[in-house]
């Protein structure tokens, strides 16, 4: 199967979900990363989502967040993509 990794770190008390979605910001999502304190702003942890479904061609990405209004959520390091073989 396919997947991606997310580099991300938290110093936040709340948490939500970091969303992969195709095409717009409500597009459908195709993986999901749930989001919680690492222990620092700058603590990275990489975390491994399964991409559901069967996506090919070409696509634009975004990326959207659920969680409490006006807190902040995470930092981003990078994200990658993996074929399953």
């Amino acid at each position: 199967p396919t997947s991606v990794t997310t580099r991300l770190a938290s110093g936040s008390f709340a948490s939500g979900t970091l969303q992969y979605r195709l095409d717009s910001v409500d597009g459908p999502i195709i993986a999901s990363v749930p989001l919680s304190n690492t222990g620092g702003w700058q603590s990275w942890t990489s975390r491994v989502a399964t991409v559901s479904g069967s996506v090919t061609g070409v696509h634009r990405v975004y990326l959207t967040f659920t969680g409490p209004p006006g807190q902040d959520l995470t930092n981003i390091n990078w994200f990658q993509f993996h074929r399953g073989s």
